[in-house]
């Protein structure tokens, strides 16, 4: 009896392990969203007619057990789909870890032969020293005995000092090598140790199938950002604007060659419509000390409790599947021609989106208060129709870098403003006028006159357009009155102070403009701008 019972459990045992399978599957589709990404895999099993269990194996254990899918093709049935995490074992490390850690016992094998041969080395010296007497103590010794004896000990001990030299060589240089080993190895390892994710399924088969299946789920840590490259060639050409995707994904999963899709959506943060509470009104009743609190707060707090509690919870209780969004309605998605590889790591990844021609026109800014140099700005108009998003932009000015700015998508304005770099081509100066410069003194009260003289000229070949500003003050005291006596013909924002001036300038041309203001404050005070 107790045999047949132990063939039976042999026989069940056989019959699982046919049943368990692993199935190999590669990454053929990433969606990669502001936060997150959606991964697709797909693989191909032979199943036995009846019940199977096929494990999914060496997936990222940052993946949202919530957001699996599967599907399949073949005679066969799916029952069930679980996932857990599970620890690795010796039998699943990748080929790449396998061989480093055979590498790494060869040179620990390699190091411990040579610190051998070291001690072999240091023996062997302390022995010829230790018998250096020739003969005994009543022998005598020829001259020409002493000096074949001592040349044949200075030549031992020089050759072990030098063998022993080159052996210490050998270990410093086999113990570099084995510390570069062991680096590339704990990355290797902590890596795979990433891939502790499995997908386990129950299937049915009526018959014998070759069965293909279809594997997605959500992952953590990995996202994208947009950035941009602008580029102007000269003042008669167009804005050439560069859309790049900087990726960064740490899912513990190598993208190799797979087809990559960039989504602006964020399935992570949820799709329902949020519930709005009743907002109360009451009394202000302040806390006790020690937790403690009026009646009457307590009540209104219970109320609020139960008003709003009920309601949002049948709220809660109506739930909804991940990826319910339409995304052709709700998100812009990016699809890249090419298939692209991205390895888990903390290393950014570039990929372009797209290019932009950009019609543009072109004018300097100048704001000689604050510095002496004109800024050619390139303004794009209608620029919302290119469903462009926030991101940093690197300016370029035909092949030359001058700088970075920010694109701010959110910005209501219809005209985009791209600064690219000061030019020395247009010169600017402002200086104080000193003999314009008047001190009254009226009964408890000073005035200050501050005259301003800007020049600007045009040293290109070519005419430019210019938009300058200066500034009078604006008081923030009712004690100190600023009147403004003169802007130089230029437009006056008495709100900020601000002068603004819009002119043509010639090849060579030169324009001046003067302002002046008054400052009046009591005598026995001190002002300051700022």
């Amino acid at each position: 009896m107790k045999k047949l019972f132990a063939i039976i459990l042999v026989f069940t045992s056989l019959l699982t392990a046919v049943a368990q399978q692993k199935v190999e599957t590669t990454i053929q589709k990433v969606t990669l969203f502001r936060q997150g990404a959606q991964v697709s895999r797909s693989g191909n099993l032979s199943l036995p007619a009846g019940n199977s269990t096929v494990i999914f194996p060496y997936l990222s254990q940052l993946m949202d057990p919530n957001s699996i899918s599967l599907s399949g093709k073949g005679k066969l049935t799916i029952l069930s789909i679980s996932h857990k995490n599970d620890f690795l074992t010796d039998e699943d490390k990748s080929e790449l870890i396998q061989a480093l850690e055979k590498k790494l016992e060869k040179l620990e094998m390699n190091i411990r032969k040579l610190k051998a041969k070291e001690d072999a080395l240091k023996r062997e010296k302390d022995m010829i020293i230790a018998n250096q007497s020739i003969g005994g103590q009543n022998s005598g010794v020829s001259l020409q005995q002493l000096q074949q004896t001592a040349a044949f000990f200075r030549s031992k001990i020089e050759e072990i000092n030098v063998t022993t030299e080159e052996v210490r060589v050998d270990i410093q240089k086999t113990a570099a090598e084995k510390q570069k080993v062991e680096q590339q190895l704990q990355q290797e390892r902590q890596a795979f140790a990433q891939k502790t994710g499995q997908v386990i399924v129950q299937v049915e088969a009526i018959a014998p199938t070759n069965a293909s299946f279809e594997l997605s789920y959500l992952v953590g840590s990995a996202y994208w950002n947009s950035k941009y490259d602008a580029r102007v060639k000269d003042l008669s050409s167009p804005v050439t604007l560069v859309q790049k995707a900087q990726i960064i994904q740490q899912t513990g999963e190598d993208w190799t060659n797979v087809e990559l899709v960039l989504s602006t959506g964020q399935p992570n943060a949820g799709g329902q419509v949020p519930y709005m509470n009743i907002q109360y009104v009451d009394f202000y009743a302040p806390v006790a000390l020690y937790g403690s609190q009026s009646p009457q707060k307590a009540s209104v707090r219970n109320a609020d409790t139960r008003a709003g509690g009920r309601a949002e919870a049948d709220e809660v209780n109506i739930t909804y599947p991940s990826f319910q969004v339409n995304e052709n309605l709700t998100q812009q998605e990016f699809s890249i021609d090419r298939k692209q590889t991205i390895k888990s790591s903390s290393q950014p990844a570039t990929v372009v989106l797209r290019e932009l021609t950009l019609p543009a026109k072109y004018e300097y800014h100048a704001k000689p208060r604050l510095d002496n140099n004109a800024f050619l700005v390139a303004k794009v108009y209608d620029w919302e129709q290119y469903d462009l998003m926030n991101g940093e932009i690197s300016l370029y000015n035909g092949s030359t870098y001058v700088g970075k700015s920010q694109l701010n998508a959110q910005n209501p304005d219809d005209t985009l403003q791209l600064s690219l770099g000061r030019d020395q081509g247009i010169v600017l100066k402002r200086t104080r006028v000193k003999n314009k410069q008047e001190k009254n003194f009226f009964g408890n009260k000073r005035t200050d006159l501050y005259t301003w003289k800007i020049e600007v000229r045009n040293t290109k070949k070519s005419a430019v357009k210019l938009m300058l500003k200066d500034q009078v003050p604006v008081s923030r005291n009712e004690e100190i009155e600023v009147s403004v006596k003169g802007i130089g013909g230029g437009s006056l924002d008495e709100k900020t102070g601000i002068i603004r001036w819009n002119f043509d300038l010639a090849p060579g041309a030169k324009k001046e403009m003067e302002i002046s203001y008054e400052v009046k404050y009591p005598k026995d005070r001190n002002v300051h701008l700022f």
